[in-house]
């Protein structure tokens, strides 16, 4: 199996603590439901809509989620603070099942503070393991392991040995991650089992020992690695867990060692396991393992026969993984049957699959990225509201503070008329210095938000997103940016980035055009959001020639310390959905195949030119002279349709557009 699953399947069971709840059946959700009808006791009520939230978090996140919103509106309510925590963590199951992490974080986050602050240390080990997931999940590995050593710490305190087995066994899987310090992975892993051992639960001892087994799979250590899966197997079949992982992977390791009969006696048990429980993703793993074995022992009849099969059952649980290793063994199995034709047909499909898993992988590593930098965003906007709270308060003192002293000027008539005059002048002052850090802080987050946006938010708390059905989006990104860095010293090279931005962000704002972000050299800006401009297009493309100019002018002029860059520039027309991540600290940003279009548009492009999508040119044709490029291969096999524009076809003063032939604007022909 392959190594990401691995840490799926660890931590859907680890994240639930010391007792994993299995998805529960669905006569049994009906019987709390018809309990909860009855429930004459809001204390009861309470329970079992903890308990319902328990049981369909799996199943029904959607559910799920309910049911915990109203124990916490209920817990709130009765003042019972354990429970408002519980229902806050199984909020946050909910959103992990579905994979909105901020969320998550947002839920688990508060009720790590209600166990804090009633001294709630198994609900803190608990809910810090938890959030170390989350991070871990999303890449950030030192976070997650800052998140896990504290709940080790935790359950040592209280000693929970099955936690603290549970906290060994996360911290294991971060340095797993590094084969560098597969070592240190290798003694987390087996403190884990030790302890796994001790306790006598069947489901910890399964989990640490198949993590050791591939470790020492991977190290070539077949023996050792054989002894670890038998273990974990024996363990899953006494608590009924996950039989065919450890099966699957003893198959693996005897077809390693060569032994293929013991490997496909491995493998087939693994789909008898599975076929009884109907695991159907388990199923397609073991024909994977048993394809993966005839291939290697020469039955190719039998590998395509079996590679088939997986096929059928990995698109019905619509698994890409089992999807690309089903294409890969057809691939392979008509190959060595001589039957090109079909082997070149499933390399074709094979392809095709790489490159969707290849598009989700980054696309993954970049909400990684993203999801990190938001984080860090939002600790700094946390900070800001919190003086904002602040300078409200002073203001409401400072209130408090003048009436008093009209109080005192009404009562004693004694106050002489200077002293009246120096407590209005005084309270002037203040107000004064309020409202320009109140401005201050208007002006930090509009540099953040559209003003429209802001606005929402400040009213709502809250943004909606909204779909914009005709919105351009443009890329710039500095050619050899990656040389330049390595041969000059970092301060000029930022200095060098700001200028060229500061210009740009200039250029924009002439052009009612809203900037998205900055990443590393790659410059993103976006016309008709948040106000609908029908003419964005054309603006769009007219922001784009005095950005190519003004990189120009900067290269002709070579200004004291700014690196003269060449520039590619790419854009792209169509629908987006525009809206702000976060609830504390945010981040206004777009999302749809719009923008990847756009992307591509300036990765095909040439320095110092212009690269426009399909959808641009349609609707920009009458407006400026383009070059038809044909269909041109972007990145993972696609085939667009890309223009240069040359020039307006009626001249702006404000656009040089010499250097470039003049080309008739013409459509081509399919």
């Amino acid at each position: 199996m392959a190594s990401g699953l691995k840490y799926l399947f660890l931590f859907f069971i680890l994240i639930l603590g010391p007792s994993p709840v299995t998805r529960a059946a669905d006569p049994a959700v009906d019987s709390l439901r018809a309990i909860l009808k009855s429930a004459n006791s809001d204390t009861l009520r309470l329970r079992i809509l903890l308990e319902l939230s328990t049981q369909t978090f799996r199943s029904d996140p959607s559910a799920a989620i309910s049911y915990a919103e109203r124990a916490r509106l209920l817990a709130r309510e009765i003042d019972d603070e354990t429970s408002l925590a519980y229902a806050l963590k199984n909020i946050g199951l909910a959103y992990y099942i579905t994979g909105d992490y901020f969320q998550v974080l947002e839920n688990w986050q508060r009720s790590l503070e209600i166990f804090e602050s009633i001294n709630d240390r198994l609900g803190i080990s608990n809910l810090t393991s938890n959030i170390g997931a989350v991070y871990f999940n999303q890449g950030d590995d030192p976070k997650a392991l800052e998140y896990y050593l504290r709940s080790l710490q935790v359950s040592e305190q209280i000693n929970d040995s099955l936690r603290i087995a549970t906290a060994l066994n996360n911290i294991g899987a971060v340095y797993f991650n590094d084969t560098s310090t597969h070592d240190r992975a290798l003694d987390y892993y087996s403190r884990s089992l030790t302890i796994s051992e001790q306790v006598g639960d069947p489901e910890a001892i399964g989990t640490s020992a198949v993590n050791l087994g591939e470790i020492y799979l991977d190290k070539g250590e077949f023996q050792r690695a054989i002894l670890y899966f038998e273990k974990a197997l024996a363990a899953y079949e006494q608590s009924g867990g996950n039989a065919p992982y450890a099966l699957y992977n003893l198959g693996k390791t005897y077809a390693a060692r060569g032994d293929y009969r013991k490997a496909l006696e491995y493998h087939r048990r693994a789909f008898a396991v599975a076929d009884a429980r109907d695991a159907r993703l388990e199923m397609a793993t073991a024909l994977v393992g048993i394809g993966q074995t005839q291939l290697l022992s020469q039955q190719y009849d039998q590998a395509v026969g079996t590679f088939k099969q997986a096929l059928v059952l990995a698109r019905e649980v619509g698994s890409l993984i089992r999807i690309r290793d089903a294409f890969e063994g057809l691939t392979e199995a008509y190959a060595r049957q001589a039957n090109y034709r079909e082997a070149f047909r499933y390399q074709s499909l094979l392809n095709s699959i790489r490159d969707t898993l290849y598009t989700i992988e980054k696309d993954n590593r970049i909400q990684g990225l993203q999801f990190k930098y938001d984080i860090e965003k939002k600790e700094n906007q946390i900070a800001m509201l919190n003086k904002d709270n602040a300078l409200k308060e002073v203001q409401i003192q400072r209130a408090l503070t003048l009436r008093n002293l009209l109080y005192a000027v009404a009562i004693f008539l004694t106050l002489t008329v200077a002293g009246v005059f120096y407590q209005y002048w005084f309270a002037k002052k203040s107000n004064r210095l309020i409202q320009e850090e109140r401005n201050r802080s208007e002006r930090i987050l509009l540099n953040i938000l559209p003003s429209d946006t802001a606005e929402e938010l400040k009213q709502n708390g809250y943004v909606k997103a909204k779909r914009y059905e005709r919105a351009t989006v443009l890329f710039t990104d500095f050619k050899r940016f990656t040389e330049f860095a390595e041969h000059y010293p970092p301060t000029e090279l930022v200095k060098s980035l700001d200028y060229f931005f500061r210009a740009f962000d200039e250029i924009t704002s002439r052009y009612q055009m809203e900037k998205i972000k900055t990443i590393g050299d790659s410059y993103m800006c976006v016309g008709g959001l948040p106000v609908v401009d029908e003419n964005n297009p054309v603006n769009a493309i007219h922001a784009a020639f005095e950005m190519v100019e003004f990189v120009k002018r900067v290269k002709m002029e070579q200004p004291e310390g700014i690196i003269p860059f060449e520039m590619r520039v790419g854009l792209s027309t169509g629908p987006v959905v525009a809206g702000v991540v976060g609830t504390k600290k945010f981040q206004y940003d777009i999302w749809g195949p719009t923008v990847n279009i756009a992307s591509r548009m300036e990765t095909c492009s040439e320095p110092g030119r212009i690269n426009i999508s399909v959808f641009t040119y349609e609707l920009v044709r009458e407006h400026f002279a383009c070059t038809y490029r044909g269909r041109v291969e972007a990145k993972n096999g696609e085939q667009l349709k890309m223009y240069f524009v040359d020039r307006p076809l009626a001249e702006d003063p404000n656009i040089e557009s010499e250097g470039h032939e003049a080309q008739t604007s013409v459509s081509p022909r399919n």
